[in-house]
């Protein structure tokens, strides 16, 4: 395995920060490196591409290092975006500002798509982890996959809905005094109850957690449809058994083994021949 070992995320991204550590525990390899949206945004760029759609990239990091595509061996990809300048938005020069914001953004999406067979995470042309992926729809694709998925809807008045069942909220759309029966519209959304731990980790062709017996040739087949083999689902109870609240494209990486999970995924994808830019 060769190669710089590449997370990306944004700033207290306490799981990226530990499987930084566990990277960085395990030598070996051509370092580890986290970049934050602000590092990227700083940097110095060099991207080209040639006539057969093949594109290089040279990055100048703020601290002198400099990255190319001859010297990355794995991208964990978890931005959020990259920052627009404060106050950016607003003032005479808005217009040039949002531009510039929006060809960096394009820029950063074709450096990870150059880098696809060595990026973890979601690639678009959003350049963020999410991609055009919201929530719903993964929650959406989870379902057709054939994973128990929590209900969503909701109706023009909460009496119509009923008591929320375990594993869901009603939010009314507006604030009113007449309570639960009220004339106000409310969507119905999945939620856990406090304190409740329950989540599979999809890491490559690994699936951790407890139901990983049962679902996982189901994740595996979402994981195909969403693009990604690296997403975590959360569960919450219900009477007819655990159901599917949320599909997390950016996991939260706060369990030992699913840190440790992601550490090994990214050293798989690391010693993995990959035809690299001459």
């Amino acid at each position: 395995m060769t190669g710089t070992l590449l997370l990306l995320a944004a700033p207290g991204d306490g799981g990226a920060a530990a499987v930084a550590r566990a990277l960085s525990a395990r030598g070996g390899h051509g370092g580890v490196l986290t970049l934050t949206p602000a590092d990227l945004a700083r940097a110095r760029w060099s991207h080209r591409v040639s006539g057969g759609g093949a594109a290089s990239t040279r990055i100048t990091l703020p601290t002198g290092q400099v990255l190319d595509d001859r010297n990355i061996g794995a991208v964990l990809h978890r931005l959020p975006g990259l920052p627009l300048a404060p106050g950016a938005e607003r003032g005479p020069r808005a217009k040039d500002a949002l531009y510039t914001h929006s060809e960096r953004q394009a820029l950063v999406a074709s450096w990870l798509l150059s880098l696809a067979p060595r990026v973890i995470g979601l690639i678009s042309a959003f350049g963020t982890a999410h991609g055009t992926v919201s929530r719903t729809t993964a929650l959406v694709h989870a379902e057709q996959c054939g994973l128990p998925v929590a209900r969503r809807g909701g109706a023009t008045r909460g009496g119509l809905v009923g008591r929320p069942d375990p594993g869901e909220r009603h939010v009314p759309r507006l604030a009113w005094p007449g309570g639960a029966g009220s004339p106000v519209p409310v969507d119905v959304l999945p939620q856990a109850p406090p304190g409740y731990r329950d989540s599979l980790l999809v890491a490559g062709e690994r699936v951790i957690g407890p139901r990983a017996d049962e679902h996982g040739e189901r994740c595996r087949r979402l994981a195909e449809v969403l693009g990604t083999r690296h997403f975590e689902l959360r569960f919450a109870p219900r009477s007819s058994g655990a159901v599917v609240t949320d599909v997390d494209l950016r996991p939260r990486l706060d369990d030992p083994p699913h840190v440790e999970a992601t550490a090994s995924f990214m050293v798989a994808v690391a010693g993995q021949p990959t035809r690299r830019p001459e």
